[in-house]
């Protein structure tokens, strides 16, 4: 017995070490290949580091008049690889260069901002007017490694001549990017070119959302096309303007000799909306087509919308348009069918980086009440209100009342409906009104439509 108690007892202890032994084998494992990936990463940054400064030393020995990468935004260009992949201690590289020029404060800014102020490209101001901002050039290096956006080692420097602001026969440029708020887009791309000139710059906005580009040929036939782009923004950009088409919004632009043309361009992040089509009995309405026209248009007389989009709804009569830019849009159905209601009213604003929800009724019979628009769309509670519908097929005998889920419905004190079967006028007592959202209800000779939410107290 001794002896089984003794054999049992030291097979436990062998498990037992075989445990431990595993466990400190796999902590070592770890610890070495934690070792080997911190030494890695420090080979890498200290090659990348060395790299930005060999890169460095490069552009410091070069004449002035050399510092232009070969797309940037100092013309004329030169061949300074804007991107390039370097091997460096057997790893590969992605060498990005920036050269821009700056507007220095000591000796004026450019731009007028009013009340006798003049701003700099980089936002600061001064009291006296620079009216060759090109002080000097700003180099900026960075280093990734290749395909991994993390920023091993970025070195920046200034770069002066000793006759750097020289007049000449050229213009300047600034592109400034806001978003809906109206606020700066940093970080935007901003291409600028001329076919006819063969210029073809691109540059990337500062913290003020703005790129500068000097010496720039003249041009006074509208010729500089200009387009700005971010990843998950919408986009904007100036349109040609040409003998057969010349009423642009805005058009493409032209430089002056020693003068500075500004263009404002506005770019938000991407939206996304979601309709949804039923038919007069609350019936989803599946395979049409659902088209979204923008109110933003590029050119007017006649008028040309920037964009225009179309989804067809699914078997839940769901239309889902993803990506699209921020604004207000007109939605249309195809011939054959008529929009009696759309919740929210048209033009539909669509808001950047949310989901937009809308609710259409469609119908194919064509004597159903439609409602157009309201007016006003809220009161406040305790007041008295006169409403006002527009649309079409409102017989004399219609009826309207305000409905929301657990209160009593709001019947108008007097209702008017027009001789042409238009308009409907009516006027609610909104003593004792809940505030919040109320649905719009018109009964049309046994035809009832609701308008959601088409009414706000307040």
């Amino acid at each position: 017995m001794k002896l089984k108690n003794r054999r049992a007892f030291t097979i436990l202890e062998i498990v037992i070490d075989t445990f431990i032994i595993t466990a400190v084998f796999g902590v070592l494992v770890t610890s070495f290949i934690l070792v080997l990936n911190v030494v890695g990463a420090g080979k890498a940054r200290t090659a990348a580091t060395l790299l930005a400064n060999e890169q460095m030393e490069t552009l410091r020995n070069l004449p002035y008049n050399d510092l232009a990468t070969q797309n940037g935004t100092i013309l004329p260009q030169g061949d300074i690889p804007d991107t390039q992949t370097v091997n460096r201690s057997g790893l590969d590289f992605t060498l990005s260069t920036t050269i821009i020029t700056i507007d220095d404060p000591y000796d004026g800014c450019a731009i007028p901002a009013g009340a006798g102020v003049y701003e700099c490209t980089d936002g600061q101001t001064s009291t006296q007017q620079d009216t060759v901002p090109v002080d000097y050039k700003r180099i900026q290096i960075t280093v990734t490694q290749l395909n991994n956006p993390t920023v091993l080692a970025t070195l920046a420097s200034n770069a002066a001549a000793k006759a750097a602001e020289t007049p000449s026969n050229t213009g300047m440029l600034l592109v400034c990017i806001n978003d809906s708020q109206g606020l700066a887009v940093p970080s935007a791309t901003v291409t600028i070119t001329n076919t006819v000139l063969g210029v073809n710059v691109q540059g990337v906005t500062n913290n003020q959302g703005c790129v500068f580009v000097a010496n720039v040929p003249p041009d006074n036939q509208n010729g500089y096309h200009i387009v700005v782009t971010k990843d998950g923004y919408s986009s904007d950009f100036t349109t040609p303007r040409t003998a057969q088409n010349p009423n642009q919004v805005q058009p493409d632009v032209d430089i002056n000799q020693q003068q500075i043309t500004i263009q404002n361009l506005a770019i938000d992040y991407l939206a996304n909306m979601a309709v949804t089509v039923v038919n007069e009995l609350n019936q989803p309405v599946s395979g049409i087509q659902v088209t979204a026209t923008s109110t933003k248009i590029t050119q007017f007389n006649p008028e040309l919308p920037k964009n225009t989009y179309n989804q067809t709804t699914n078997a839940s009569g769901i239309a889902t348009f993803n990506n699209i830019e921020w604004d207000s849009y007109a939605l249309s159905v195809p011939s054959g069918y008529t929009i009696l209601t759309t919740s929210p009213y048209q033009a539909v604003s669509v808001v950047p980086s949310a989901t937009t929800n809308v609710a259409i009724t469609a119908t194919t019979a064509s004597s159903w009440p439609i409602i157009s628009t309201v007016s006003p769309t809220s009161g406040v509670a305790g007041s008295t209100v006169e409403i006002v519908i527009e649309g079409d097929n409102f017989p004399s005998s219609a009826t309207v009342k305000l409905v929301r889920s657990g209160y009593a419905d709001i019947i108008p004190t007097t209702t008017n409906v027009a001789a042409n079967q238009k308009t409907i006028t009516f006027t609610l007592n909104l003593i004792g009104a809940a505030t919040g959202p109320w649905d719009i209800v018109v009964d049309a000779a046994g035809k009832i439509i609701t308008q959601v939410g088409g009414f706000t107290v307040s």
